[in-house]
């Protein structure tokens, strides 16, 4: 790095003293990569961390704290650089929360995701005046009362600026986006999202960008100033997290990739438009306020391929004005609804009602759209044990070029 020699020493100071071992649950760990993060954003300039990012991200022998520190350094360097008054909106989905709402002294699988996250926000805004935020949080119709539990930690916190809304109460109110549900068992987390988005995007704020996340701790939001930048100064639609770019730092659990490929490269057959994308489903995506309303409304999918939805209608509105970024994401699994095969196949089956009611018809589109509004259950666990090995032997970014495998060669 072309720094000076009192720069670099603070730099190896700082990657000596991170940790590689990192639980975004334990204070400690958190506590570490923000102070790493203040200080690499008070001793060095953009362009410098920008450097740092492209020299260190992919090093196998930095550790992940100070990977993760960069990232936040890089977020609060763009958010100082913005001088206008800015707003985000943050929306959490909550089913089956009960438990990683809690700290881990309370549960095993605790995460003490609220206050967390309010502190990530505070910890990234707190130096800017210019900047202001709210976060909303949507019951999804949980089993458990997580909407309850927020409530209490809420008042008992006495939070200025975070609020929760019950999907179930929107449903039988009319409100819109959830009024085209007849009851919560319609959504599984998009309806939430959906909803909760349309709700904070209401506000008449300057430079409004409307985020959401998921409920775990696996993105630290002091990366949310490397998705405004784009939105705020890029003149983009849209930003969004990506575990699959170069600079990506992906910490995952679980062997989910193969049949992660296999569901890549079958939406990409069917919705060419998005090929720029690959990673659909990461959990961190901001929008420019002005376009929520239209992506929001009148929407098919409110379960888990939501995200491909918004995204197609994004470009719809106006090609290529969605940005990659590549972000620090570590795998929290413990309390996930959607371990155990993954939901691909309903998200292939929604995606394939998508590109019939919004894409652009051609004859592969169509095979594979007709494929997937077909094949059973049985069907899909066979092809999960037969993925072809041009599929798992390639990186997701050729999919969009690579379509040799046909629909016969999937059975």
């Amino acid at each position: 790095m072309a720094t000076n020699p009192t720069k670099e020493a603070l730099l190896q100071q700082f990657i000596q003293a991170s940790s590689d071992a990192i639980d975004l649950r334990r204070k400690k760990d958190l506590s570490e990569i923000e102070q790493t993060a203040d200080s690499l954003f008070r001793n060095l300039n953009n362009k410098e961390l920008d450097t740092i990012e492209d020299e260190y991200s992919t090093d196998p022998a930095i550790p992940l704290g100070f990977k993760i520190a960069i990232k936040l350094a890089r977020s609060k360097n763009h958010i100082a650089q913005f001088d206008k008054p800015a707003h985000i909106s943050a929306v959490i989905a909550m089913y089956n929360e009960h438990n990683r709402i809690k700290p881990s002294s309370e549960h095993p699988n605790g995460e003490d995701f609220l206050r967390v996250k309010v502190h990530q926000l505070n910890w990234l805004f707190k130096e800017f005046p210019n900047y202001s935020w709210d976060l909303t949080l949507v019951d999804d119709g949980c089993p458990n009362s997580s909407g309850k539990i927020a409530e209490k930690i809420i008042s008992e916190a006495a939070y200025p600026n975070v609020e929760v809304l019950f999907l179930e109460h929107a449903i039988q109110e009319g409100a819109p986006v959830a009024a085209e549900m007849g009851d919560t068992s319609e959504s599984q987390k998009g309806g939430s999202i959906l909803y909760g988005m349309y709700h904070t995007a209401q506000q008449k704020k300057e430079n409004h960008v409307v985020l959401f996340t998921d409920a775990d701790l696996s993105t630290h939001l002091g990366q949310i100033g490397l998705l405004m930048k784009p939105i705020l100064e890029g003149g983009f639609l849209a930003a969004i997290g990506s575990r699959r770019e170069k600079h990506s730092v992906v910490i995952k659990q679980g062997q989910r990739n193969d049949r992660g490929k296999l569901f890549i490269y079958s939406w990409k057959r069917m919705l060419p438009e998005l090929g720029y994308i690959t990673d659909t489903q990461c959990g961190f995506k901001a929008f420019d306020s002005k376009i929520v309303h239209d992506i929001v409304m009148h929407t098919y999918e409110k379960k888990f391929a939501f995200d491909i939805e918004l995204l197609l209608k994004t470009e719809i509105i106006r090609n290529n004005s969605i940005h990659k970024i590549p972000i620090a994401w570590i795998d929290s699994e413990a309390e996930s609804t959607t371990t155990d095969l993954q939901p691909y196949l309903p998200m292939l089956k929604s995606i394939s009602q998508m590109y019939k009611k919004y894409g652009s018809r051609n004859y592969l589109s169509d095979e594979f759209s007709n494929f997937y509004d077909s094949l059973t259950k049985d069907q899909w666990k066979s092809m999960l044990n037969n993925i072809p090995e041009e599929i798992v032997s390639r990186n997701p970014d050729e999919f969009s070029a690579f379509d040799k495998i046909r629909t016969s060669g999937l059975l």
